[in-house]
């Protein structure tokens, strides 16, 4: 699998910069190579930020704290002026007091002492009245490039409004959203580690509770960018224009649900994929990808004219018992749905003959008194693996301790690409150790309390490092994970993630899992590697689950629909048909 589309760490990106602006620098004589990349990047956001004031006509309010994102902010309110849209600044950062002679005149350099209000471009009354200070302040930007754009503004006579901690800070605040038609988050961008506070919070706390159009720029301002979990606060923005490359935090709930709809602005940074010589140590591990369109169309099997059902492989899954036949049934049926030639389910002797799918290979075990598989199934069990592909285990298997016994004796002996879901899950829970030591061949499909079953780690720790949790149960247990939920991952044990774009809420439904399983196995079963067909099968079954919802809506999802949607994913992706996320990454900034 290979995708072209990198979501590098915040670490991998911020060193990346830092060389790419060295390199640079050494190259054109101490160019700042930084200033042009924050001005790349201000241009892309500003257009942006005109899509939504062409909806929304009237002022815009920026609000920017004193790093490179509020400088991105002030590179913002400098090309909207200069188009002859109404915009002002409103900065949080720290300030100096200055005297009433010092507030008179400009420093020489650009730098303006006061909040200057240009004649020709007004802010509504209400917000110049709200904000008047009675003592001048001077603004100070964290970066050389933040406050270079800083005196640029400030020479244009462009509003440039401090924010202080005072008693009308609320009301000021309140002023600012309601005579304001669009707002603009330019407060924190990447690499949040503290909890948000003080006159920031306050201020994501206004923006959050009017209904204006919020515009953020690089990632919501609260959001971590390697977790995507919330920082104390965050801003809810309907659009965020991001730039280079995507950041983890955005495809990671809740930070994707804060997100919006997402833009990306090429600002001439190099791909790790294509890294100039003197650029390969930033390349570092986790690899981090979004699984594109592309990438799965790589890999799809092919489709030969001169073929038999033996050219496309044999599935065998393993599960079924008594109220959970519908599982095995819907995996070994959701395996021949994504094209393997043949699918045999092994399943207890008493549910054989009620299977629904007529193109099943029905395969009786020996069974419990609770009508679930026996551990003296073993036998007919390894007989069959030698002419059969691919494994999958688990759906609707119980948790009898029989069966956990029969689960646990058969892991060791299966030689073949094999999927684990469900009871199969939890029967290896039981005992970590009956994986073998050499279990990349093994698909991992945990939902996160399956995952904290395996790992001993609560849901809440897992899902507070979602990418990290995924990539460290790979390299535990030496196999493919499927961490899954929304923008499921795909981790192996070598370091690579990938991130899943495809899928809605309509597909948490019973049942889901199996058809996932299915489709991984069908995959592994025409040759794909484990890997691959874990990336693709996630798409594939997001893909399947998209297009059900596109037609019927999302409540009312089942499983079986699902099913029968997978031939029809399939003709999609063979046609290039992309997901929604990376239709929008596509789109010009200028799109809604």
């Amino acid at each position: 699998m290979l995708s072209n589309l990198r979501v590098p760490t915040t670490k991998q990106i911020r060193n990346l910069e830092a060389a790419w602006i060295e390199s640079i620098s050494d190259l054109a004589g101490g160019l700042n190579w930084g200033q042009t990349l924050m001005e790349v990047a201000g241009r892309g956001a500003a257009l942006a930020a005109l899509s939504l004031w062409d909806e929304n006509p009237g002022h815009i309010a920026i609000f920017c704290g004193s790093g490179n994102n509020g400088g991105d902010g002030l590179v913002v309110a400098r090309y909207l002026n200069l188009w002859g849209v109404p915009a002002s600044c409103f900065v949080v950062a720290p300030t100096e007091k200055v005297s009433d002679r010092d507030n008179r005149k400009d420093d020489g350099n650009g730098q303006a002492k006061t909040n200057p209000r240009p004649s020709d471009k007004q802010p509504s009354e209400e917000v110049d009245a709200e904000v008047e200070a009675e003592v001048e302040i001077e603004v100070k930007m964290a970066s050389p490039e933040a406050e270079a754009n800083r005196k640029i503004l400030a020479s244009l006579g462009v509003d440039l409004i401090v924010l202080e901690d005072t008693d009308e800070l609320l009301e000021v605040l309140g002023a600012i959203t309601s005579n304001s038609t669009v707002l603009v988050d330019a407060l924190f961008g990447t690499g949040l580690s503290r909890a948000v506070d003080g006159v920031a919070k306050h201020v994501i706390e206004a923006i959050n509770s009017s209904t204006k159009p919020v515009l953020a720029i690089d990632l919501p301002s609260g959001i971590n960018s390697d977790t995507g979990q919330i920082m104390g606060a965050a801003v809810r923005a309907d659009k965020t224009v991001t730039f280079g490359f995507l950041k983890p935090g955005h495809l990671t709930h809740p930070g994707a649900e804060y997100a919006g709809a997402m833009h990306l602005v090429d600002i001439g940074l190099p791909d790790f994929s294509n890294l100039p010589a003197s650029l390969s140590h930033v390349e570092s591990s986790p690899k981090i990808f979004v699984t594109t369109c592309g990438a799965v169309q790589s890999v799809l099997p092919s489709r030969p004219s001169n073929s038999n059902k033996g050219t496309f492989g044999r599935v065998l899954t393993i599960g079924g018992s008594l109220g959970m036949g519908g599982a095995a049934a819907l995996a070994s049926s959701s395996a021949l749905k994504v094209g393997a030639g043949l699918s045999y389910l092994a399943t207890p002797r008493s549910l054989a003959s009620h299977v629904p799918v007529e193109e099943i290979v029905v395969k009786p075990l020996a069974e419990t008194v609770e009508q679930s598989i026996s551990k003296e199934a073993l036998r007919d069990v390894i007989e069959m693996l030698d002419q059969i592909s691919s494994v999958v285990i688990g759906p609707g298997l119980s948790q009898n301790q029989d069966t956990v016994s029969f689960v646990l004796d058969l892991l060791d002996l299966i030689n073949k690409p094999c999927v684990i879901d469900a009871d199969g899950l939890n029967a290896l829970a039981a005992n970590i150790k009956s994986l073998p030591k050499s279990a990349r061949n093994f698909v991992m499909t945990p939902h996160p309390k399956e995952l904290s079953r395996l790992t001993g780690k609560t849901v809440d720790e897992l899902l507070s490092d979602r990418v990290g949790s995924a990539l460290a149960a790979a390299k535990e247990f030496d196999c493919i994970v499927v961490f899954k939920g929304a923008y499921s991952l795909v981790a192996h044990p070598d370091g690579e993630v990938y991130i899943n774009p495809t899928g809605n809420s309509g597909m948490s439904t019973a049942g889901a899992g199996d058809v996932l399983s299915g489709i991984i196995g069908g995959l592994m079963a025409q040759g794909l590697s484990p890997f691959d067909a874990a990336c693709a099968g996630v798409y594939i079954h997001g893909r399947a689950g998209d297009l059900v919802a596109a037609n019927f809506g999302q409540a009312g999802i089942v499983a079986g629909d699902i099913r029968s949607a997978i031939p029809l994913a399939l003709l999609n992706i063979t046609a290039g048909e992309t997901s929604m996320l990376e239709e929008q990454l596509t789109q010009s900034v200028l799109s809604s």
